[in-house]
């Protein structure tokens, strides 16, 4: 049974860097996993990524340290069930402002007794040769669960949240987080501060490592400064066309340089 590099390192109180995956590519999926991120997270909820095209994904990440996981679209046990079937190490789940909410991921990953989750993990286990009572024994162990933290409501009952046992990261998304707040992109102001605080707070008492979404290097190294452990650097698509348009821009610098 596969064991979670991920889930490792947060529980030993490191960090774990990643980024965001929106491009249904085989050859971007096998280029990133082997740049040295610990996880690749495919979006479902924003992307335009559905369980079968991360089926056809995921083995792009065989042979390297690169833990994949799933955002999935909402919290619903079935495509929870899905994407884990077909391999994935982990999910994050939007939308979760109630202690019922994160009690309903928790089963939804989780074999019975502790959970709800259906037996049937096709591409987890390699369609039958490896065996299948192995990972019933330990996947609820190694699955990560991170859940998102992107509301006033979810600020205001973010111990109630963390308290559920088998919840490994909250997650801040910091548009969603300052939109739901209404005070969007002014991550300067008090109110978001003091939410940011909050969920750092409680996630040291309950022994939950934070995350935040960076959609850069220097926000990435601002979230850490900040303490928090589960942190992205990028965002394929996004870096794609950054890339492209600060070259453009140096090239007809120097074009206007020439002329």
């Amino acid at each position: 049974m596969f064991k979670n590099k991920v889930k490792r390192l947060l529980h030993e109180g490191k960090v774990a860097i990643g980024a965001w995956v929106t491009i249904n590519s085989t050859d971007v999926i096998e280029a990133l996993s082997r740049v040295g991120l610990d996880w690749l997270l495919f979006d479902m909820e924003h992307g335009s990524l559905e369980v079968s095209d991360i089926q056809r994904l995921l083995p792009a990440t065989n042979g390297t340290d690169t833990v994949p996981l799933v955002r999935i679209p909402w919290n619903d046990f079935v495509i929870i069930k899905r994407v884990l079937d077909i391999g994935a190490y982990g999910i994050m789940v939007p939308w979760v402002n109630t202690r019922e909410n994160v009690e309903a991921v928790v089963k939804a990953v989780m074999y019975p007794p502790q959970g709800i989750r259906g037996f049937g993990p096709r591409r987890a286990v390699y369609y039958g040769l490896e065996p299948s009572n192995e990972y019933f024994k330990s996947a609820s162990d190694e699955i990560l669960v991170v859940v998102q933290i992107e509301t006033e409501d979810a600020i205001n009952n973010i111990d109630e949240i963390l308290s559920v046992k088998g919840v490994d990261v909250a997650f801040i998304g910091p548009y969603d987080l300052s939109a739901n707040l209404g005070i969007f992109g002014d991550f300067e102001h008090p109110k978001f501060k003091s939410a940011i605080d909050k969920v750092l707070n409680s996630c040291k008492r309950k022994g939950v490592a934070p995350g935040m979404a960076a959609l850069s290097v220097d926000d990435a190294m601002n979230a850490l400064k900040m303490g928090f452990r589960f942190v992205s650097i990028g965002y394929d698509i996004f870096d794609l066309t950054r890339a492209y348009r600060l070259n453009i821009e140096k090239v007809r610098r120097y074009l206007s340089f020439l002329t």
